[in-house]
């Protein structure tokens, strides 16, 4: 007949304890801390925002805006032309190559006198924006949102990159 003494169980019980807590937290979505997280920088003629809210549901709002230097007639005219005069992404910084996660659409764009604003919104799942998942890359999550702007009369495009986003999600 084998004994088993009470302190090799206790032993065993507290291994499997952390196993079983180390599993948890690794499965479910880290929130993000401060959330939200609202980054802004500017340029030569531009300024632009990065936003990440966490929801109660755990899915992420995102909101990206932009104000673009130029005169209301150039603002309008883009606006006025044929097709889409913005797109934008979110995407995740990695040395050596940076992966699109997702399009984040127009939700609303305006001329004014100072120029051509925009603003760009969706809801994103965690899983979406978890774009350092593992033992390669790390854990923590660096994402940035580019917005392009097509001016139709020409078919040039201009590209802006907003400040980095870091964190868990």
């Amino acid at each position: 007949m084998t004994t088993v003494h009470r302190p090799a169980i206790r032993r065993l019980l507290i291994v499997l304890s952390a196993v079983t807590a180390a599993a948890a937290l690794l499965t479910a979505p880290a929130s993000a801390e401060p959330n939200p997280v609202n980054k802004c920088n500017s340029g030569t003629g531009f300024a632009l925002c990065f936003s990440l809210d966490r929801l109660d549901d755990g899915n992420i709002n995102v909101h990206l805006g932009i104000d673009v230097h130029m005169s209301r007639a150039d603002a309008q005219a883009i606006i006025d032309g044929p097709g889409e005069e913005f797109s934008a992404k979110i995407i995740g910084q990695d040395p050596a190559f940076d992966n699109s996660l997702v399009s984040v659409p127009v939700t609303w764009s305006s001329a004014w006198d100072g120029g051509l604003s925009a603003e760009f919104d969706r809801v994103a799942t965690w899983s979406q924006l978890n774009e350092d998942d593992g033992y390669f890359d790390g854990y923590i999550d660096e994402l940035f949102g580019r917005i392009v702007l097509r001016d139709p009369r020409n078919g040039q495009t201009r590209t802006f990159n907003s400040a980095l986003i870091t964190g868990y999600y």
